[in-house]
């Protein structure tokens, strides 16, 4: 027997992918002729929040603006 597989919720997957353009130009600003200084545990930030907005889309809220039940 096959497990029917559940479909991805896109509107979290658009809404992880906006998080992590808007995190990364959030953490790269720095002033002009410097580097930015972020502590190590800043962008790991990136890849842990996209998961937790996915998770959250996918297993609590449940609402997919792009895939609308009729």
């Amino acid at each position: 027997m096959k497990k029917e597989k559940k479909p991805r919720n896109i509107t979290g997957i658009i809404v992880a992918v906006l998080y992590c353009f808007v995190l990364y130009a959030i953490l790269i600003q720095a002033p002009e002729g410097e580097s930015p200084v972020n502590p190590p545990w800043a962008y790991a930030m990136i890849p842990l929040g996209a998961t937790a907005i996915t998770l959250l889309f996918d297993y609590v809220i449940k609402f997919d603006f792009f895939r609308k039940k009729n």
